[in-house]
Parts: structure tokens; C-alpha cells; sequence
């Protein structure tokens, strides 16, 4: 394989066809060498891997092809495995993003930012969409901490150690920032152009806003919690044994009468202990963790390097 580049491009696709050339072309307009586009096919069902063969240069344009749908996660995760350039950067396929600004990520990135995200300030997407985006970049500011306004957009550079950093999986690439961010990385935003859809359809729905919202409360745990699980049952624990407190507390006050009060006593008393079982197991899975034991949550069909 010819020498690594400076950069590498992920561009995770799923039914472009129509897309793919042009936005490689797009590329090649902005950039003067020294790059690799991977493109990695998440189960596509129209001919966008037979465009992406008649593109492959070898050492240039990489692809990959994975046995089904995955998800964005894991066709990020497949196409983060295989990149060589020092800068990684993401970009979605369908040409709503818009690669001439490039470069702009690049001089962000040089201002000694690890990662830098896209803000879409203005979208053109449906209304249903548009409104779903800001509750949930609402919430997860409000959840996090992490003061970027657009938590999702695909339009990101990385330095090379902030990517291969990412164990990520499930629908967790929405959170990128606030992972690498989790991990001392610094992060930052810019606003990008966002261009209207011209071809296929979206891949996502209003259900995305509430998987979202579960997944948030994994991040939470992850970013919080991570090293230290039982603290985070253990508070849950402490509000279960709190409830059962005043249970107790109310049934003795009037003259240890009514049965269901005496209940409901039980019933929070054990729902404490379980949280506490359940932090202590978490720990101890916690301490003979193995670094080797982590397996691709994905598999490879077809792969042109």
C-alpha cells in the first residue's frame, strides 16, 4: 500500500448511489492529494457497491463492504479500524454536508482542538426533524455539561488519537463529543453549511429522539460512572432506602396499623438492596475486565484497500 496519508475520510453509506461519485469528486476538488476516502457500505440494497468498486484506487479511495446493516456506529467503528492518516475526518453521504469546508476543520483542529464537530445551524430537513434534533441537543447540554448545539452532526475531524480512542456501539456515534470529551480531549464546534437532500431518503424518524434519550442515560453512566459503577447504583439505592425510611416512619406513626404501608416498607427496603447487589456485581465485572476481550460488533464482507 503506497505511503499513509496526512488525512483520512469516513464516510459511512448506506442506499447512495446516487451520491457516492460526486461527492468523491467534491472532495478531490478540495483537497491537492495527500488524503484516503473510505467508504463503508452498511448494507446497502441498491447498486452503491457496485459504484463504489468502479471508484476503488488502491491506497486512495478504500471500501468496505459490511454483511448487513449495522448502523452508523458500527460502519464508524469499521471504517475508524482501518484509517492511517495522522486526521481523521467524518462526513456523511448523501451531500448534505459540504466538502469544501474541509479545510475549515483543519485550521480548527490546528488551534489545538482534538475534535471538532459541525454545528447545522440552519437545516434543511423536515420540521418534525428540525425540532426533534434541538429537544434532544437541549437535554443532552443540559444532561452533559458539553456546551456544542448540534450533539449529532455527522461533519466532524479528529485528531487521529481522539478516533482510535472511541469504543463505541449500539446508536452511541450521537454522543462522540461527549465521549472524547469524557476522556480530556478538547472539543469545540464551528457552523457548517447544511445543503437540502437531493436524492434517496432519510434513514432516520421521530423514534430516533427517544432511543436517544435511553442512550443518554448510558452516556451519563459511561462518562460518570464508568470506572465506579456502584456509585451510581448506590445513590439509586440510597433513594429506595430513603422511601423506605419514610414508609417505616409513617406506619409506626399510625400505630403500626395499616398493612400497606408495612408494604411498601418491604418493597423499597428490597428494591435498595437490589441496586446495591446489582453496583457491587457491576464492580466486580468491573475489576477482571479484559482488554482483549472486546469483539467487532460488525462483520466484513468485502473489503478493497
Amino acid at each position: 500500500m503506497p505511503e499513509a496519508p496526512r488525512l483520512s475520510i469516513v464516510i459511512p453509506v448506506r442506499d447512495e448511489q446516487d451520491t457516492v461519485v460526486e461527492i468523491a469528486a467534491r472532495i478531490a476538488a478540495v483537497l491537492d492529494g495527500g488524503y484516503e476516502l473510505i467508504f463503508v457500505d452498511d448494507g446497502s440494497v441498491d447498486d452503491t457497491w457496485a459504484r463504489l468498486q468502479t471508484m476503488h484506487r488502491p491506497g486512495q479511495v478504500r471500501i468496505l463492504r459490511l454483511r448487513k446493516n449495522f448502523g452508523k456506529t458500527a460502519a464508524l467503528m469499521a471504517g475508524f479500524a482501518l484509517v492511517r492518516g495522522e486526521t481523521v475526518i467524518t462526513m456523511d453521504g448523501d451531500l448534505q454536508d459540504d466538502p469544501s469546508e474541509i479545510p475549515r476543520f483543519l485550521a480548527k483542529l490546528e488551534e489545538g482542538f482534538d475534535l471538532v464537530t459541525g454545528w447545522k445551524k440552519r437545516r434543511h430537513d423536515p420540521v418534525s426533524k428540525v425540532i426533534s434534533s434541538r429537544l434532544f441537543n437541549f437535554a443532552v447540554r443540559r444532561a452533559t455539561g458539553l456546551a456544542v448545539r448540534d450533539i449529532n452532526c455527522g461533519f466532524k475531524a479528529f485528531r487521529g488519537e481522539a478516533a482510535h480512542s472511541l469504543r463505541i456501539y449500539g446508536e452511541m456515534h450521537r454522543f462522540i463529543p461527549v465521549l472524547v470529551a469524557a476522556q480530556g480531549f478538547r472539543v469545540t464546534e464551528i457552523e457548517v453549511t447544511h445543503h437540502p437532500r437531493r436524492h434517496g431518503r432519510s434513514k432516520y424518524g421521530i423514534e430516533r429522539m427517544f432511543k436517544g434519550f435511553f442512550d443518554l442515560v448510558t452516556v451519563i453512566f459511561l462518562t460518570r460512572f464508568r470506572e465506579r459503577p456502584a456509585h451510581a447504583f448506590g445513590w439509586t439505592a440510597t433513594l429506595w432506602f430513603v422511601l423506605s425510611s419514610i414508609a417505616l416512619a409513617a406506619w409506626v406513626a399510625l400505630g403500626a396499623g395499616p398493612v400497606l404501608l408495612l408494604a411498601a416498607t418491604a418493597t423499597f427496603f428490597l428494591a435498595g438492596a437490589l441496586f446495591v447487589g446489582i453496583g457491587w456485581a457491576a464492580e466486580y465485572v468491573l475489576a477482571f475486565r479484559s482488554a482483549e476481550s472486546s469483539l467487532p460488533f460488525y462483520a466484513i464482507r468485502e473489503r478493497l484497500d
